[in-house]
């Protein structure tokens, strides 16, 4: 059973099942992370790309998070919808992400993620990728 009571990540007092989100995709816990959506969940993730269920939105996010961390700062939102504004880090680029959950029973129904980034801030990113990689 998912706790329904609100979490505490960093400074930052998130809706429960929001905050085991982060915490869960942080430490590339897919066991965790599946538990955490409704089995017939929609991940919107960036560039428009939709993934449809849990098991497979958590090897996406397993393979395309790789190496990153999500950093929370600011949210609003009710019972079945919140948004929460931070940033993405990872090997060589920081930058500013929104996620938007839809909840359904206690559970992830929907997840859409944004990142925030200029085109020229992220061609930038990539060359800094490039190198790092080198």
């Amino acid at each position: 059973m998912l706790s329904t009571t609100d979490h505490q990540t960093t400074d930052l007092v998130l809706p429960a099942v929001v905050a085991l989100y982060f915490e869960a995709f942080n430490r590339g816990n897919s066991e965790a992370l599946t538990a955490l959506f409704d089995p017939q969940a929609l991940l919107i993730a960036p560039v428009n790309i939709r993934v449809r269920s849990a098991t497979a939105i958590v090897a996406y996010i397993a393979e395309k998070g790789r190496g990153m961390s999500a950093e929370p700062e600011v949210f609003e939102g009710r019972e079945d919808s919140i948004a929460v504004l931070g940033h993405v880090r990872g090997p060589a680029f920081r930058v500013r992400a929104a996620w938007v959950f839809q909840l359904s029973g206690g559970r992830i129904a929907r997840l859409r993620v944004r990142l925030l980034a200029s085109m020229q801030e992220m061609l930038r990113y990539q060359d800094q990728y490039e190198s790092f990689k080198v």
